[in-house]
């Protein structure tokens, strides 16, 4: 029994084996997308994509958003890459369609790292974001010849053109023009100027600045004007160069050209203001009855003779007719300042530079917002006089005069070694004076008038483009008190280039630019890698 028993055992135990082996084959495997190692591994990698999903949408987004808004900083110490908040109100509400063109590569121009040129393409740029209606393009004169067909004038590299697209007017500056330079005597001049000074006075450089956002500025102006006063330059008696006085005219949204009297059949009717700058010979009776006919616009008036005498012993007797006939009277030799407070010697014997004085009752001194310092120059100024106080229907107003009583008029055949001024020759001087002529329809009224300018030299580039002399705003309120042309100018500071600076060069900006765009999400990425890889071993 009991090897029965054993042998039993010994058959069945094999038996219950393969039974526990069935059965446990037959058992249910368990789900692995239910197991713990997969959700934790699962909830790796779907917050891995989220997030590099998330990143790569963020980069996309922030790269639109760099494209269609400006969201630069400017870290220069005066902000010279910024425009003023008042540039800024004005070109929002201009409504006309303008376009800038930039005759320089874009991509050459800003890795050139030159301060004015990057500030230029700053501005031109945040104008286009400002108004809708406002185009910026560079153009390659090499690779577009055809560009400059479309345009009278020369054009070089390194040149803005500023264009109305619906009425074509275009005014053409060179940027290089932008700058002003400060020497060590204080003053500001253009680079031609300082260049002069620098190499001949041994003059210093001490600062230099930026004016190009008023230059920007008053293009943009001009160019918007609908019906702009026309300006027209007489020429073929020998004239003196205006081109100081044209240019600001100019930029001051004038129309300008060119005229010769005597061959034209007349003076047109869209002509405003006629000016005479400093002939070198008298005009002749045809020429001047021209004029006359001009300024009486068959009795409708309307009209304005702007007349610079010539810094020279110039005979001009039908000229002077005509002033007379207005009231008018250009003197024969220069005025001499004796009060050394008001007098500058410029290497000649007597003082003829001298300080100006203002007449600040008249509408044309009320026009120029001139600061309590501004300062007046003239030079070799021949005095204007007045024949009367006022006849018929002509009124003479004095706008500028010299300074105070101690003054004398030198004239031009004097011997300077042996003349002596008599006492009834000291007094003071007109240098600037209009004869206003009136005719009323009711009680409205209707002028010409006659303005004339004891020198041209009040208009020399010395004065007119330094910032501590007043004569550019002077000679312009000449023609915005009578004028519908002008524009009001906004107060717009030059940007000083002296100051530090943090520009960022091309290769910092390529850098920077690798740096968010490529590098940081390829380590985000690889990092989002290894813990998925980590927790999945988990």
């Amino acid at each position: 029994m009991a090897n029965e028993e054993i042998k039993l055992n010994e058959n069945t135990a094999p038996e219950e084996t393969k039974e526990q082996k069935k059965t446990e084959k037959k058992a249910p495997r368990k789900n692995p997308f239910k197991s713990k190692k997969f959700k934790h591994g699962g909830l790796s990698v779907l917050f891995t994509v989220i997030f590099i999903v998330g990143i790569v949408l963020l980069n996309v987004v922030f790269n639109l958003v760099l494209n269609r808004f400006d969201i630069t900083a400017d870290l220069t110490d005066n902000s010279i890459f910024t425009l003023s908040e008042e540039s800024e109100e004005y070109l929002k509400g201009v409504d006309k369609k303008i376009s800038f063109y930039v005759t320089a590569d874009e991509d050459a121009l800003k890795a050139s790292g030159d301060k004015l040129y990057l500030q230029v393409s700053e501005f031109l740029g945040k104008m286009t974001e400002l108004n809708g209606n406002f185009t910026l393009d560079y153009i390659n004169l090499l690779s577009d010849p055809d560009f400059s067909k479309d345009y009278s004038e020369t054009l070089s590299d390194g040149m803005l053109i500023v264009k109305n697209r619906d009425n074509h007017r275009y005014r053409i500056l060179k940027v290089s023009d932008f700058l002003r330079y400060t020497l060590s005597d204080g003053k500001k001049y253009s680079y031609s100027e300082a260049s002069y000074y620098v190499y001949y006075g041994g003059y210093q450089v001490t600062d230099y600045s930026s004016v190009a956002e008023e230059e920007i500025l008053s293009a943009i102006m001009s160019v918007s004007m609908d019906n702009p006063t026309r300006i027209a330059f007489s020429e073929g008696f020998g004239e003196g160069d205006s081109s100081v006085l044209s240019d600001i005219v100019t930029k001051n949204a004038y129309e300008t050209t060119t005229i010769n009297i005597d061959k034209s059949e007349k003076i047109g009717e869209d002509i405003d203001v006629l000016v005479i700058y400093a002939p070198t010979s008298d005009y002749n009776v045809n020429a001047v009855n021209k004029i006359d006919e001009w300024l009486s616009n068959g009795g409708l008036y309307g009209k304005s003779l702007i007349y610079v005498a010539p810094a020279a012993a110039v005979e001009t007797p039908n000229l002077d007719e005509l002033l007379g006939e207005w009231g008018l009277s250009v003197g024969k030799g220069f005025v001499a300042q004796l009060d050394t407070d008001h007098a500058f010697y410029s290497g000649e014997v007597l003082p003829l530079l001298q300080d100006l004085e203002l007449n600040t009752e008249s509408e044309y001194y009320k026009n120029m917002k001139l600061p309590d310092n501004a300062s007046f120059m003239g030079w070799r100024i021949r005095p204007v006089s007045t024949l009367w106080e006022g006849k018929s229907n002509i009124t003479n107003t004095v706008i500028a005069n010299t300074y105070g009583e101690n003054c004398v008029m030198v004239p031009f055949d004097a011997d300077i070694s042996t003349w002596e001024p008599e006492d009834s020759d000291y007094g003071s001087y007109n240098a600037i004076v209009e004869a206003l002529k009136t005719r009323f329809e009711g009680t409205t009224p209707y002028f010409s008038r006659i303005i004339a300018i004891g020198s041209e030299n009040i208009f020399m580039e010395n004065f007119t483009a330094a910032s501590n002399y007043s004569n550019a705003e002077v000679i312009l309120s000449l023609f915005d008190t009578n004028s519908e042309g002008g524009f009001e100018k906004l107060t717009v500071m030059e940007k000083s280039f002296t100051a530090e600076t943090y520009q960022l060069d091309s290769g910092k900006q390529i850098g920077i630019g690798l740096t968010f765009a490529v590098i940081i999400p390829v380590i985000i990425i690889v990092i989002g890698i290894i813990v998925w890889v980590r927790r999945k071993r988990l």
